[in-house]
């Protein structure tokens, strides 16, 4: 009988002292970062929530986002180049989606760079559907940003977290 899986991967609530690991993770992650300041309000935010998944090595990723009344914005999901492909930005989606339902957010939106296919295909096998294209959204090189949303309380995506949607599965697979 095959050994029960073991998940690889913890994500808690990141505070106040994990900004230098936030801020690690976005750094490697991407070529324009956000200010450590920004996280660092964020992270004081009561609106705001930022996420930290970690293995044995340390953190791999985060997502971060924010709740007001009935809608939710994802404003970034960062994985480290080294932990990519092991479905760590899969489970911080799911998370953050979860989380946002809980908070009592009936649909969540994203902004992401046209040319971002990878992050475009992982949202679209999440459920996400492009809502509108903002022109020339990114002021460093001028990139359009899709506009992308999902509604949270559709009966697809009240799956427990055990049972998938949202925690993280991508349905069909």
């Amino acid at each position: 009988m095959p050994a029960p899986h073991s998940d690889p991967f913890l994500l808690r609530e990141a505070g106040p002292s994990d900004l230098d690991a936030v801020v690690r993770v976005d750094v490697r992650s991407f070529t324009r970062h956000w200010p450590a300041k920004e996280f660092a309000n964020h992270l004081e935010d009561p609106l705001v929530r930022i996420w930290l998944c970690e293995d044995s090595t340390g953190p791999l990723g985060y997502v971060h986002i924010r709740v007001i009344v009935d809608e939710a914005e994802l404003l970034n999901v960062a994985v480290d180049p080294s932990a990519r492909r092991r479905g760590v930005a899969r489970r911080l989606l799911g998370h953050a989606q979860t989380h946002a339902r809980e908070a009592g957010a009936e649909r969540m939106f994203l902004e992401v760079r046209r040319d971002n296919e990878a992050a475009l295909a992982l949202y679209r096998r999440a459920g996400w559907e492009q809502v509108g294209i903002r022109k020339r959204y990114y002021s460093e090189d001028g990139a359009d940003a899709v506009v992308m949303s999902i509604d949270l309380v559709d009966d697809t995506l009240r799956a427990t977290p055990s049972q998938g949607a949202l925690d993280g599965s991508i349905p069909g697979e």
